[in-house]
């Protein structure tokens, strides 16, 4: 039985255009600064995935990668923050989940500042239960200690969560702790992207989220029923 929904933040909740080219460039270049050779690193690389293969050629501390990482980072995320916008319908759309009973939270590769002035200047911070950032965990999606952290504070079993996401990091990060993952088109990555990353479910418009938990809810119901009886 799902009890909690987690939601990723740019392009699923929101629409932030952050600079990811310009913030990606510039966080190799200091590495480049602190004598990494990031000849080998391709900007199309998730941010914690070149983090972790420089602590293993370098060793480097992680709180020091991740430290660069916000240097480069969190500029650019207060930039975006500040001009964030909400997805058409997903306001409505938490209400609802709220209204339904549903605990809500964020997990987000994001700075906790970035996040939560986001949610604030789109009036939507009230309607989540926990809000977890990269701050928090000094690690970032595709690695799924964001989702398990979020699972920790919302006190709920993998089982009794759903991960909504826009790329294929946040389906990745959502099956590494075994939970369910809701992927929505028209966000970061496109759709056959996506797809190879196999979610479990796949929408097109925010406004779908609420129909296809009920419908998860009913099969679980009816599961239970159907064990019960035997």
């Amino acid at each position: 039985m799902i009890r909690a929904v987690i939601f990723d933040l740019d392009g699923t909740l929101l629409i932030m255009k952050l600079k990811v080219k310009e913030t990606k460039e510039k966080f190799i270049q200091r590495l480049r600064e602190i004598g990494v050779n990031v000849d080998w690193i391709d900007p199309k690389i998730p941010t914690e995935n070149i983090v972790s293969e420089v602590i293993k050629k370098y060793g480097f501390s992680r709180d020091y990668l991740m430290k660069l990482v916000d240097e480069a980072y969190i500029p650019y995320e207060l930039e975006a923050a500040e001009a964030a916008e909400l997805r058409d319908g997903m306001k409505e759309v938490l209400t609802e989940l709220k209204a339904m009973g549903f605990k809500l939270a964020v997990a987000s590769n994001n700075s906790r500042h970035g996040v939560h002035l986001a949610l604030e200047n789109t009036s939507i911070k009230e309607l989540f239960d926990v809000i977890v950032t990269r701050t928090d965990v000094n690690r970032m999606k595709p690695d799924g200690a964001l989702i398990a952290e979020t699972l920790r504070r919302l006190n709920v079993k993998p089982s009794e969560a759903i991960y909504i996401g826009d790329t294929t990091h946040d389906i990745l990060a959502a099956r590494k702790v075994g939970v369910k993952s809701i992927a929505i088109s028209g966000g970061a990555h496109p759709i056959n992207l996506i797809l190879n990353s196999k979610p479990d479910i796949l929408i097109k418009d925010v406004k779908e989220i609420p129909k296809v938990l009920k419908r998860l809810m009913s099969r679980g119901r009816e599961s239970d029923e159907s064990t019960h009886k035997t």
